[in-house]
């Protein structure tokens, strides 16, 4: 990739790893802070002296794109899709070409530092200096209310302000953004379409996650520019990060892991209640950004599943019909996943659900039958 600025990964204050990808030379500083989207993709590249014959000069280029590879997919996939609400009023708002090539979303991770609610990772370039994480952390610095509101709302307004912003770098296909809570905590408030639908469902299905024995991120019902929203507080930390699914997957497979085993060797019990509770919602949503794992960034060690999360398209109207719909795990139906759930863990409802606690009829009754299947009471 030509005219690419030079970059350090960084982790913090931490140098991870120097990045030219114009030259496309790469120098790992500080492996056991690698991205896990990156580790095991990396190659050693050959030094280059001398005379140097075709085959030489073959394998340096295998390596370098290789490594290119790595660094461009790490970056690309950090930056929200063209495809979510409103990301074309974005796109128009900050001047980036309206184009979804790994290339383009690499842009805006430069113009943007590639920094998330998600972990502390950020880049760092040649003429930034004694720039410091405190001063592009997005937890203590303001937020661009301007591309908040484009990405919330969908406006044509005028760029204010830093692109140093998680408006960039939140994925998912519902528009959404970022407001803060007080003076440090980040709450993440999203719109639904077919008038909030899909909103009012999050909402509903938190109240009902309330009254389970499952770790889940407790949403809320608000209002944003008279819209109903709904909203969540960030469930991520400097010191707790969030290793996706989808990462998690792609890791192991590069480095010789079995995913399905050490999944739950590290944490089988949040594994199989999500399967319980995505077959009681009618979820046909799981996928690989909305289940995962925190981590540790100081060592890097995986810790557990982080809270379930982002059920706005549970309670479908076919799914709610089908019980043998294909889950995502295993191979199995979604029932045959739930059920095998239930002879591992102890699921069970921790207050009475009553029907006062869905929108619909329809979502009542689906939810009793799924709960009279797996052999649970209602009464909590």
């Amino acid at each position: 990739m030509e005219n690419m600025k030079k970059f350090t990964i960084m982790m913090r204050d931490t140098e991870v790893m120097k990045v030219d990808l114009g030259a496309m030379q790469y120098e790992v500083v500080q492996e056991q802070f690698l991205p896990y989207p990156i580790r095991g993709k990396l190659g050693v590249m050959p030094e280059l002296g001398g005379t140097v014959s075709v085959a030489e000069m073959t394998q340096w280029m295998v390596l370098a794109r290789k490594n290119e590879e790595a660094v461009v997919s790490w970056l690309a996939n950090r930056v929200l899709p063209l495809s979510r609400a409103n990301a074309k009023w974005i796109y128009n708002l900050c001047h980036f070409e309206q184009v979804g090539t790994d290339e383009q979303k690499v842009k805006i991770a430069l113009a943007c530092r590639a920094v998330s609610v998600l972990d502390p990772y950020w880049l760092k370039f040649e003429e930034d200096g004694e720039l410091s994480w405190r001063q592009v952390n997005v937890r203590e610095n303001p937020l661009n209310e301007i591309l908040a509101q484009v990405a919330l709302h969908g406006k044509s307004l005028t760029l204010q302000g830093s692109l140093v912003t998680p408006e960039l770098t939140t994925n998912g296909a519902y528009a959404k953004a970022w407001r803060r809570h007080g003076d440090s905590l980040l709450w993440l408030y999203k719109l639904g379409a077919n008038g909030n639908t899909e909103s009012r469902i999050e909402v509903m299905c938190s109240g009902l996650l309330d009254k389970m024995n499952v770790e889940h991120v407790h949403y809320e019902a608000g209002e944003d520019e008279g819209k109903y929203v709904c909203m969540c507080p960030c469930m991520t930390t400097e010191r707790k990060a969030i290793l996706t699914g989808m990462e998690f997957i792609s890791y192991c497979h590069v480095n010789g892991i079995d995913p399905d085993q050490r999944m739950f060797e590290i944490d089988g019990e949040s594994i199989y209640k999500m399967w319980i509770v995505d077959f009681l919602i009618s979820n046909r949503d799981r996928h690989g950004q909305n289940w995962g794992f925190f981590y540790d960034t100081e060592t890097m060690g995986i810790l557990g599943c982080h809270p379930l999360f982002d059920h706005n398209n549970a309670f479908d109207i076919d799914f709610m019909m089908d019980m043998d719909a294909p889950y995502q795990f295993g191979g199995m139906t979604i029932k045959q996943a739930a059920q095998k759930a239930m002879g591992q863990v102890d699921f069970h409802f921790t207050e009475p659900i009553t029907r006062e606690d869905f929108i619909t009829e329809r979502q009542y009754k689906s939810f009793q039958a799924r709960v009279r299947c797996l052999g649970l009471k209602m009464e909590g």
